[in-house]
């Protein structure tokens, strides 16, 4: 099994994780992070949809290197077990 690409699968499929993660808290901190700013300036109006933002791009290709990096590395599995 060729073990660097292997960890490179890897390493792609758990960084897509940690983007999926990343823009989860994101979603779930930054409406609160503008309320209190909102809260602090004491102007305009506070809406909780003007701070969500919208992560459908990169959410698609954090689920994109999750699938890809897995697949890639069930290959890569697969191929070093049947050269044994």
């Amino acid at each position: 099994m060729n073990k660097i690409l292997f960890f490179i699968s890897c390493l792609c499929a758990f960084f897509g994780v940690t983007i999926l993660f990343f823009t989860g808290i994101l979603n779930t901190v930054m409406p609160m992070m503008g309320k209190a700013s909102f809260q602090a300036a004491m102007a305009g109006s506070y809406t909780h949809d003007d701070y969500v933002m919208d992560f459908t791009f990169i959410n698609s290709s954090a689920v994109f290197l999750i699938v890809g990096g897995g697949y890639s590395a069930y290959l890569l599995y697969k191929k070093g077990m049947l050269e044994k």
